[in-house]
C-alpha cells in the first residue's frame, strides 16, 4: 500500500487516500498491518457501494466464482479498477475459484429454502427439464448416490442444515432433515458414516476443474491481484498454476492463495504454504470435515506457520455474521475482534488479513494445534 516514488526523493511515499489520513492523524508507526478482504455481492457491487466500503477500509474485493455470472464480475472488477483511478484508493482484486467440491444446485432460483424439522428431502444426481419438484435438491457429484449408505449423515453448508440417509432410489437419495435450516443456493455438501467423513471419491476429484480453469483464464484476462484456489491438496497443484499463470501471461504478477479447507491441506501445509503466496483458512468448508471443536486450534496452527514462513494469512468466514439481522454484535463478538487484534500487534508478524465473516468461535483446544493437524 506504500511504496517509494523512484522519480522523486527517497523521503517522499505515494499512499492511497485511506492511507494517509490514517498517517496524518495518527503517524506512521500505527498504520495498520491487518487488512481487510470484503466479500462483494449483489448489495455491495455499485461504484457507490465499493467507494463507501473502501473508505471505511476495505483492502482487497472478492469476487467469488461459486455465483453470478462472467459480466457480473468483470462489472465488480471495472468498478474497483475505476474506483482506484480516480478516487486514489489502492484496493487489490481477489478471484475465488469454486473448487472441486459436492455441492447442492441453484434451488430452482430461490434466494433460500427452509427445511424443516421431520421433513423428507430427495437429493438427486438428475437433471431437471423446468422447475424441479418439491422438496428435491440437485447434486452435482455423479457418483452421490453410490457413496452414500443409508444411516449415513449429510451435513449442509459444514453444518447449517442435516439430514439422515434413509433410502436410495437409483439416482435418488432420500433424506430425512433431523437438524433444521436454511438451504443455501451451491451450498456444500459432506456425508458421515459412523462418525467419521466419507471421503473415497471425493478426496479423487480434481482441485483445479474444469470450470475452474476457464475462470483463472478469465481472471488473468481481467488482470486481477490474487486467484484463490479452493481445496487445496498439495503443493504441486500451487506450482502448477503459478507455471500456468506466467506462460499466459508474462508481465502479470498474480498471487496464488492457498485455501485451506479440507483434511488433505492440513497433512500437506506446510509444503503448500511455502509454494503460494499466501493463506486463507477457510473455517466454513474445513468445519464440514474436522469436528468444530478442533477449528480454532488448526486455525492457530496455520496463522503461525504462516508467521514463521513471512505469508499473509486470511482468516475467512462469518466475521461478525449477527450483524447480518442485528444492528450491534453479540457480547461474543468484540472479544473476537480484541484476540485477532493481538495476533497483529506482535514483532516481526507479516501483515495479516481477515475475510468479512469470521465466527465468534475464540477458544483453543488444551491439545497442541499441531496434534489436531497430525490427527487428521
Amino acid at each position: 500500500m506504500v511504496k517509494k516514488n523512484a522519480a522523486m526523493a527517497p523521503s517522499v511515499i505515494e499512499v492511497d487516500s485511506v492511507t494517509e489520513a490514517d498517517l496524518k492523524e495518527n503517524g506512521f508507526r500505527s498504520t495498520k498491518r491487518t487488512k481487510l478482504v470484503c466479500t462483494i455481492g449483489p448489495a455491495s457491487c455499485s461504484f457507490e457501494q465499493l467507494e463507501a466500503l473502501a473508505m471505511e477500509g476495505m483492502n482487497v474485493a472478492r469476487i467469488n466464482l461459486c455465483h453470478g455470472t462472467r459480466d457480473w464480475h468483470h462489472n465488480v472488477i471495472r468498478n474497483v479498477r475505476k474506483l482506484n483511478e480516480e478516487k486514489g484508493y489502492a484496493v487489490a482484486v481477489m478471484m475465488d475459484t469454486e473448487g472441486a467440491e459436492i455441492h447442492m444446485g441453484d434451488l430452482g432460483g430461490a434466494a433460500s429454502v427452509k427445511a424443516e424439522d421431520g421433513e423428507v428431502w430427495t437429493f438427486s444426481v438428475r437433471a431437471f427439464n423446468g422447475s424441479l419438484p418439491p422438496h428435491t435438491i440437485q447434486v452435482n457429484y455423479d457418483g452421490f448416490a453410490e457413496d452414500v449408505k443409508v444411516g449415513d449423515e449429510l451435513v449442509v453448508d459444514g453444518g447449517m442444515v442435516r439430514f439422515e440417509v434413509i433410502e436410495k432410489q437409483g439416482p435418488d437419495v432420500k433424506c430425512q432433515c433431523t437438524d433444521p435450516g436454511l438451504l443455501l443456493p451451491r451450498a456444500n455438501l459432506t456425508f458421515w458414516r459412523q462418525g467419521r467423513l466419507v471421503r473415497e471419491r471425493n478426496a479423487m476429484l480434481p482441485t483445479i476443474s474444469s470450470k475452474d480453469w476457464l475462470d483463472i483464464d478469465f481472471g488473468i484476462a481481467e488482470g486481477v491481484d490474487f486467484i484463490a484456489i479452493s481445496f487445496v491438496k498439495s503443493a504441486e497443484v500451487i506450482k502448477h498454476l503459478k507455471s500456468y499463470i506466467a506462460a499466459r501471461s508474462r508481465d502479470s504478477d498474480i498471487g496464488v492463495i492457498a485455501k485451506i479447507e479440507s483434511i488433505d491441506s492440513l497433512k500437506n501445509l506446510e509444503d503448500i504454504i511455502k509454494s503460494s503466496d499466501g493463506a486463507m483458512v477457510a473455517r466454513g468448508d474445513l468445519g464440514a470435515q474436522i469436528p468444530l471443536e478442533q477449528v480454532p486450534s488448526v486455525q492457530q496452527h496455520v496463522v503461525q506457520l504462516c508467521r514463521q514462513l513471512n505469508k499473509p494469512v486470511i482468516v475467512a468466514s462469518q466475521l461478525l455474521e449477527s450483524m447480518i439481522e442485528y444492528p450491534i454484535p453479540t457480547r461474543a463478538e468484540p472479544t473476537t475482534w480484541k484476540w485477532m487484534q493481538s495476533l497483529c500487534t506482535q514483532d516481526k508478524v507479516p501483515w495479516v488479513l481477515f475475510c468479512h465473516d469470521v465466527d465468534q468461535i475464540a477458544q483453543f483446544l488444551p491439545s497442541p494445534a499441531q496434534q489436531v493437524c497430525d490427527d487428521v
